[in-house]
């Protein structure tokens, strides 16, 4: 379960890019926040001793690592000397999740299996809000993440056997005030309309603040065991 400090880092982050993201929509101005929020997380579940790079409000520079088949340039990156050992990316769509849901899946798929195959820990964070506003010529409705949506994402999760699947990954939802544009909190899974069995999974398996924890020991391990 979260801890109250976590939620209220995890709240104002969220808040602060989805203002940037309604204010520059074609800017990386909103992914900038989360990559920044991102290291400082993770930062402090590492620990001294571990580099973490990429683009920021603070930093334009892109970090990159060199994968299996092809070159990188990724989220977030985390080495120590010099070796590159764990990669977050982070994905935030503002609309139209729904009719891209394949796209991004496929992509993951693909950056997953580049990365974890040059033996560096790969996780995945993706953030959406509720509803998430269709658009086609303007908001023409709202979706939901639903449990279709949640066991795709489960599955992918729990084949961590193979290189595709990411080390750890996590599903982060906040409330939107369609009618204000203002995100409001954070989205519980008993909130979504989901069936029980798919409240736990998000909250015991695709878990945010879990996701730090987990990111942090792999990595530690993966620098220990090379």
């Amino acid at each position: 379960m979260a801890t109250r400090s976590f939620d209220r880092r995890f709240l104002a982050a969220m808040r602060k890019a989805y203002r940037e993201g309604i204010r520059a929509p074609r800017s990386t101005a909103k992914l900038k926040i989360l990559h920044a929020w991102v290291q400082n997380e993770l930062r402090s579940a590492l620990g001294a001793g571990y580099d973490l790079t990429g683009q920021s409000p603070t930093d334009s520079k892109e970090a990159e690592v060199s994968g299996m088949y092809y070159d990188k340039k990724v989220d977030v990156l985390v080495s120590r000397n010099a070796q590159p050992l764990g990669v977050v990316s982070v994905k935030f769509p503002l609309s139209s999740y729904g009719k891209n849901a394949i796209n991004y899946l496929e992509q993951q798929i693909g950056e997953t299996a580049n990365l974890r195959r040059s033996n560096i820990v790969y996780g995945n964070l993706f953030f959406l809000t509720d509803p998430i506003p269709y658009v086609d010529k303007g908001v023409t409705k709202y979706e939901r993440f639903g449990e279709n949506e949640i066991d795709r994402y489960n599955r992918l999760r729990s084949d961590h056997e193979h290189a595709h699947s990411p080390d750890e990954m996590a599903v982060g939802i906040v409330a939107l005030d369609a009618n204000r544009g203002k995100i409001t909190g954070i989205r519980r899974p008993n909130q979504l309309g989901i069936s029980q069995e798919y409240q736990d999974i998000l909250t015991s398996q695709l878990d945010v603040e879990l996701f730090f924890r987990k990111m942090a020991l792999r990595i530690e391990l993966r620098h220990l065991s090379p």
